[in-house]
């Protein structure tokens, strides 16, 4: 039962990412526009780069980038930053250091 919830909330999902219009955010817009942007737009970028990097790591959801992006957005110094660059933030958070890296 869990699973058919599962796959018709998956299918719910793409239906209304098939339909939107054209995405607003991109990963080249400043994070001021992340913070500005519709609650759709953020989740669509989040959504791919859960989709991105799950296979990376079991904790890269669509719920660990969007909300790891919009922490990264509220810091002051960040607002120069891109969306691309907040991931790269977030993705580096959550890799394990090799002990032989410096």
């Amino acid at each position: 039962m869990i699973d058919r919830r599962a796959a018709l909330a998956v299918f719910a999902t793409m239906a209304v990412l098939a339909s939107a219009p054209v995405q607003a955010l991109s990963m080249n817009d400043p994070l001021t526009e992340w913070s500005r942007g519709t609650a759709m737009d953020r989740m669509q970028i989040a959504s791919r780069l859960g989709k991105s990097f799950i296979s990376i790591n079991e904790g890269f959801t669509a719920g660990y980038f969007l909300k790891c992006i919009d922490d990264v957005a509220v810091y002051g110094n960040a607002k120069a930053a891109r969306i691309e660059d907040a991931m790269r933030e977030c993705v580096a958070a959550r890799m394990p250091r090799r002990p032989d890296a410096e």
